[in-house]
């Protein structure tokens, strides 16, 4: 595993393919991601940029804790 694959607090659960994710049904649409997992304390975000856009990776995938009373980006990860 590369430094650019995985970062921050990305727990074993919340690591999804990316056939998983497309699978999934989009909740809500971001800027330049699409929500797929919201718990109420975690959100899993598929990103549509890749590499070319800026991105650290193609597919990549951010998770946010529900910390304090604000949403906060914890990690994030490569979906493969």
């Amino acid at each position: 595993m590369t430094d650019h694959y995985m970062k921050g607090s990305v727990a074993p659960g919340e690591v999804y393919s990316l056939e998983e994710l497309e699978a999934m049904p989009t909740l809500s649409q971001g800027q330049a991601d699409d929500l797929k997992i919201d718990s109420g304390t975690v959100r899993i975000w598929l990103s549509r940029c890749g590499i070319e856009d800026g991105e650290p990776c193609d597919n990549k995938v951010t998770i946010e804790e529900y910390v304090d009373g604000r949403w906060v980006e914890v990690g994030w990860y490569e979906a493969l």
